[in-house]
């Protein structure tokens, strides 16, 4: 771009900008609902699961309701 007058070149970084702009903010708008959406999920999300725990083998097994919430979530995950 050595050849080019200052007006084109001028001309080229404000178009270069204006695009950057645009997509600087999709990208921030799309990493804000995909963090809007993962909380909620995590908030919501309950499982629940029955474990059945074998005392003795002459007793049927004692089916124990647990339950996992978010806050059992791990940090590195």
């Amino acid at each position: 771009m050595e050849g080019q007058s200052p007006i084109v070149m001028k001309e080229i970084e404000v178009t270069k900008s204006s695009l950057e702009g645009k997509f600087n903010l999709l990208l921030r708008l799309c990493a804000l609902v995909l963090t809007l959406v993962a909380a909620a999920v995590i908030a919501a999300d309950k499982q629940t699961t029955v474990v059945p725990i074998k005392l003795t083998d002459s007793l049927p097994p004692l089916n124990v309701p647990v339950t996992a919430k978010w806050h059992y979530l791990s940090a590195y995950v």
